[in-house]
């Protein structure tokens, strides 16, 4: 007498489900993050984001074409991103050859970073870190559940942008004690800091987003985000060792 195979049936979930999963993750993972992991484990708990990230996809039913990982969006994502990067290498650069530009780069948390260090921050913890759980959050998975079942482009591009931005509210309450620029704009006071760095952030991630639907995947941005936060830290970097060689004499 044949078996009869048992087993549970998965029940796929629907997008309010999917949000309310990825939002938890998202604020749990900002906490681990900024809070409770030591630097070192900061590329893990990024890893960690992204996997669990592509397991609420999964199970929303979303594809990879949905969420911007296909392989059909390669080539218009490498020609996009490649352009902006251009476009953001140049500024790097830009910022190293006139002085008035590189007050922006005086950031004390490349200012004591060694040459190891450097490669580890620009090689390892900002490309696993930051930029994969990043895209894949907020260009792949978040605007796959707020827009593409409903024909909402507008909404997803807000809605993405704005956990975007949320999401730096930890990373932001440092920042004018690290970065000189910001603090000679809105002092070291803890609310105009915040207030700062996510509304600049949501606005980077309208930009972001701009950049995923042109370039039809999470690459373009992807491109963009690792030359913005990679090529700003080395520029950071060189821009402190200048002045440390001026201030030798």
């Amino acid at each position: 007498m044949p078996r009869r195979r048992s087993g549970l049936t998965r029940t796929r979930w629907p997008e309010g489900a999917g949000f309310a999963a990825m939002a938890a993750l998202l604020a749990a993972g900002t906490v681990s993050t900024n809070v409770i992991l030591p630097p070192k484990a900061y590329p893990v708990g990024g890893l960690s984001i992204t996997v669990a990230a592509l397991c609420v996809a999964r199970r929303c039913g979303l594809s990879r074409d949905d969420i911007g990982l296909g392989s059909a969006s390669v080539p218009s994502g490498l020609r996009v991103g490649g352009a902006a990067t251009a476009v953001v290498s140049g500024l790097g650069l830009a910022a190293l050859a006139v002085p008035a530009l590189r007050r922006a780069f005086e950031d004390d948390r490349a200012a004591e970073a060694g040459v190891g260090e450097l490669l580890w921050t620009v090689l390892i913890r900002i490309p696993v870190g930051t930029v994969l759980a990043e895209e894949v959050a907020f260009r792949g998975v978040l605007p796959a559940l707020t827009g593409s079942g409903t024909g909402s482009p507008g909404r997803a591009m807000i809605v993405s942008a704005g956990m975007f931005g949320l999401w730096h509210v930890l990373p932001a309450m440092s920042l004018a004690g690290d970065n000189r620029a910001v603090e000679a704009t809105v002092g070291r006071g803890r609310l105009p800091t915040v207030l700062l760095g996510v509304s600049s952030t949501f606005l980077v991630g309208l930009a972001l987003h701009a950049l995923r639907v042109r370039g039809r995947g999470v690459l373009a941005p992807a491109l963009v985000h690792l030359a913005t936060n990679s090529g700003g830290y080395l520029v950071s970097w060189l821009v402190q060792r200048a002045a440390r060689r001026r201030a030798r004499g």
